[in-house]
């Protein structure tokens, strides 16, 4: 059992002294601030329900005096403060003295307190507990995962970096469309390329390792040298969607897919600029589509004439 601080007033040093449980031997006094006209001997006992410097919402002390009779408590306190506490974190004092959870009350709704022996008039009851606190705007791990993991973001993905060797004449990459992603975007950097024929870069599907070569590929397109529609074909057995040349010369592409894997016709759209050694400015863009319902798993990229040494080229994944 713990009782409250208590107090005996010290008149020669005219001040109130804090003394020991063992020396309380019958409270005279029960309230919240000091007599204002102690006599020798007397002594108080501490009941002031201020709690500085600790939040309400974690830490909550309920009190009230009595009116007699009483063998429950609810409602309001003194303060006009609601009687709430957190089951099996509460403590119930009855002038002071702590009582014993489950034997001398019962408190199990958070709002009441029942089970005690009937109370006398002017008794104080003190209901202290620990309050469970509600954070407020806050995201679970399962959300954070969610709003930070790469497979399910909005924007785009890299999933794929290569950078092409030595005299290559296709360069093959499998399995990067999958359902996480709905479309792609594939960018070429060839700056540093040089072609050992002129040409174009073709770009074909494939399916379970292999190219599809059927006359299937709709495109038509756009070059400014020409200022005229300069890939306009219905049956080709790829998209050209770049030249290649042996003078030299910059070039960036980009080659946008649109559902490979949804069972339906894959659209693209191709886009690109640079310097074509002459030197001359080259811009050329152009769209369509595979006239066949499939799915496809991944591309390849030929050299249609001689071959490509160095180079960039990077596959990027977005919904």
């Amino acid at each position: 059992m713990t009782t409250r601080p208590g107090y005996v007033w010290d008149a020669t040093a005219s001040e109130w002294v804090e003394i020991g449980q063992a020396a309380v031997l019958a409270p005279i006094k029960y309230q919240t601030s000091a007599p204002s006209s102690p006599a020798t001997g007397d002594i108080w006992i501490d009941s002031d329900d201020e709690v500085p410097s600790v939040d309400s919402t974690l830490y909550y002390r309920w009190t009230k005096t009595m009116s007699g009779g009483e063998t429950s408590l609810s409602g309001t306190d003194n303060n006009s403060l609601a009687l709430k506490y957190t089951p099996g974190y509460e403590s119930v004092f009855i002038n002071g003295v702590l009582q014993v959870r489950g034997s001398d009350y019962v408190a199990t709704t958070g709002t009441t307190v029942t089970g005690l022996t009937a109370l006398t008039a002017s008794d104080v009851v003190m209901v202290e507990s620990i309050i469970a606190y509600s954070v407020g705007d806050t995201y679970t791990q399962s959300t954070l995962n969610t709003m930070f993991s790469p497979i399910t973001t909005t924007g785009l993905v890299l999933l794929n970096t290569t950078t092409v060797g030595t005299t290559v004449s296709s360069i093959v990459f499998n399995d990067v469309f999958t359902t996480t992603y709905k479309n792609y975007l594939i960018y070429f950097n060839t700056d540093n390329s040089t072609f050992t024929a002129t040409g174009t870069l073709t770009f074909r599907l494939r399916k379970a390792g292999t190219s599809n070569t059927a006359t299937e590929y709709r495109s038509n397109g756009y070059i400014s040298v020409s200022a005229s529609l300069s890939n306009d074909s219905r049956t080709a057995t790829g998209l050209a969607f770049a030249r290649t040349n042996t003078s030299g010369g910059s070039r960036f592409a980009s080659l946008e897919i649109f559902s490979p894997k949804d069972n339906a016709k894959t659209g693209y759209k191709y886009d690109n600029a640079g310097f074509d050694g002459v030197p001359q400015q080259i811009a050329e863009s152009g769209n369509g589509f595979h006239n066949v319902v499939d799915t496809f798993d991944g591309f390849e990229i030929i050299v249609s004439s001689g071959t490509m040494t160095n180079g960039t080229i990077k596959v990027y994944g977005y919904k």
